[in-house]
């Protein structure tokens, strides 16, 4: 690929010479009240208690890590697995570096896998994760290399042990322009930028419905529980404004202390995003 800069002086992502352990880079960003508020009403979630702010705000963690250091504006995210180490706290500063683990082509399109960690300004590490972005929506080439490795973790099949009370919401115009950085014209924004890519109309990005399943779990497990949660996510169909949203769980085995959960964003025409969620477990 070519490495013209855009208008913010951001190359395209060089995916021919991405290298595995190379470094992506860095950046920070201010868990202000601002930055909060706009996550809150993009994914319709209640504030935390003070000084806490939501788990679910490092999910993008990987993707604007991306998007500082490259024109990711034709991308789509495609996978996302983070493990909650500690939780963020309002006001602090959180630092988010990157390497590349891997790189693939299948069914016609590039495949980027970031692995990232987050930590703040007294050097906790809050988060890790791992971010998986089709570089180029619209590319269509021949497949060469290997496709990833699963990262879903096997559950164990059969009935449920529990089916946790779905969550159910209805996305907005408004919530897919909150969710993005103020200002920010892209295919989760814009009509015409969508289309420019191969989509009907301006998707929502996916890392908003992974808000929604942080949400189900805190509402089942508490706020105590979101310490050393691990989310296993993989992004099937777009979602557009008007579509309605269940995102449900089931707990499929519960030992040594945590559950593991099967878990589900459903959309009209089916699953949006399917995984697994490793909790711990509270009677």
């Amino acid at each position: 690929m070519t490495k013209v800069p855009d208008s913010r002086g951001r190359p395209t992502v060089p995916f021919d010479s991405v290298e595995p352990g190379a470094e992506v880079g860095s950046f920070s960003y201010a868990l202000d009240e601002k930055t909060v508020s706009r996550h809150l009403r993009a994914t319709q979630q209640a504030p935390y208690a003070e000084p806490f702010a939501p788990v679910s705000i490092l999910a993008a963690d990987g993707v604007n890590l991306a998007d500082r250091h490259y024109d990711i504006s034709q991308s789509v995210h495609a996978a996302q697995r983070i493990e909650v180490l500690a939780l963020p706290r309002l006001g602090s500063t959180l630092r988010v570096r990157g390497r590349a683990a891997a790189k693939w082509v299948r069914k016609g399109r590039r495949y980027v896998e970031v692995e990232t960690e987050t930590t703040d300004d007294a050097g906790v590490r809050i988060a890790t994760g791992v971010t998986t972005g089709v570089v180029v929506y619209s590319d269509h080439l021949t497949d060469h290399g290997a496709p990833p490795p699963p990262r879903e973790p096997a559950l164990a099949t059969g009935q449920p042990i529990e089916t946790l009370e779905p969550l159910e919401r209805v996305m907005t115009r408004e919530a897919m322009i909150l969710y993005e950085p103020e200002g920010e014209v892209n295919f989760h924004t814009n009509d015409e930028v969508a289309r420019a890519v191969g989509l009907p109309a301006s998707i929502a990005t996916g890392t908003l419905f992974l808000a929604y399943v942080f949400d189900l779990l805190h509402r089942r497990y508490g706020f105590a529980s979101l310490v050393g949660t691990t989310l296993d996510a993989r992004i099937r169909l777009p979602v557009f404004a008007g579509d309605r949203i269940v995102t449900t769980g089931e707990v499929m085995e519960r030992a040594a202390g945590r559950d593991r959960l099967r878990v589900a964003c459903n959309g009209p025409t089916g699953a949006v995003i399917v995984g697994t969620a490793s909790v711990r477990s509270r009677s």
